[in-house]
């Protein structure tokens, strides 16, 4: 089952919580966290690490808090996942390893390794293409499937891998 980790799922809570306050807003982990009934321990190491990918800012103080470090239109949700999870793949091949071995036994010979890889291109391209205003301001689901299917499809038809 392809799914979010709560990991995820707690820190896009987060984001869109903070785009929905504006970019002048300062708001504390405990606000985001009674408001959305998020655990506050798990909620700030999350939010630390947003810091630390640069994807929302820390301001400290009395009145400290977390704001966003772009426009949310700016930040894709591919950047929010990356930054959480690591890269996005769909199958272990997807990524070159680093020492050039193989991630698998049969990957020279297997013969869903090429669909696989356009599947996850294609997957890595939509959640590029995702924006955190999207998710934030609940216009998504028409934009979402201009962004899902190329004009003219409805999702209904065969997918045509070989694009």
């Amino acid at each position: 089952m392809l799914s979010l980790t709560k990991k995820t799922e707690y820190g896009l809570i987060g984001l869109c919580h903070l785009a929905r306050a504006g970019a002048t807003q300062v708001t504390s982990a405990r606000e985001i966290a009674d408001e959305h009934k998020v655990p506050l321990p798990l909620l700030m190491n999350i939010l630390k690490e947003l810091n630390q990918a640069e994807i929302i800012k820390s301001v400290r103080g009395a009145k400290g808090g977390y704001t966003l470090a772009k426009p949310a239109h700016e930040l894709s949700l591919a950047s929010l996942v990356e930054a959480l999870e690591g890269p996005v793949k769909f199958v272990r091949c997807a990524e070159p390893r680093p020492d050039g071995e193989h991630h698998c036994d049969i990957e020279c010979s297997c013969i869903v390794r090429r669909p696989l890889m356009k599947i996850h291109e294609r997957m890595k391209e939509f959640l590029t293409n995702v924006t955190l205003a999207e998710l934030a301001f609940d216009n998504g689901p028409a934009q979402l499937t201009q962004i899902a299917y190329p004009k003219g499809r409805t999702g209904d038809e065969p997918t045509n891998l070989s694009r």
